[in-house]
């Protein structure tokens, strides 16, 4: 795992949570299997250009709704549709891959983003075994949310 990484994914990630979003996280020091014990969704989006590589983020999907209506500047008693919590996942991360890739990259470097994908549960799992298990390294971050847990993994080929 590439520590330097890590520490990057979890300040942009953090950053943009609370600026986008309106949400307040902490690192997390628990378990990084509990996000599987609770019902969770996973988003995936790949880049190429002076590097390539993939950012997976996964959510605990009771954190979805103030996600959602934060950014959609909602009620607090109104619950979001499904499909507008999936089309709020899709632009945080897409906010927080467009303002990672600048910061390892340069701010001169061209970057390809593709749309993000909604993933269940069990596709985030494989995707996420994959990425753990490539020999060229990711990084990891693992967030506390006031409504359950979200992480994010990046494989970066350089």
């Amino acid at each position: 795992m590439n520590q330097e990484h890590s520490d990057l994914l979890m300040e942009i990630a953090a950053q943009t949570l609370e600026q986008l979003a309106f949400i307040f996280s902490f690192p997390d020091d628990t378990d990084p299997e509990a996000i599987w014990e609770e019902a969770a969704t996973g988003c995936h989006v790949e880049f190429s250009g002076p590097s390539q590589g993939e950012l997976l983020l996964i959510i605990s999907n009771a954190a979805m709704p103030e996600l959602t209506s934060n950014m959609l500047g909602m009620e607090e008693d109104e619950v979001p549709p499904e499909d507008q919590q999936r089309d709020a996942l899709r632009e945080a991360l897409n906010v927080i891959c467009g303002n990672l890739l600048p910061r390892i990259g340069g701010t001169e470097a061209v970057y390809d983003i593709q749309p993000p994908k909604i993933l269940d549960a069990g596709a985030a799992r494989s995707l996420l075994d994959q990425i753990k298990t490539d020999p060229r390294g990711y990084a990891s971050a693992l967030l506390s949310l006031d409504d359950g847990g979200c992480q994010l993994y990046m494989r970066l080929d350089m």
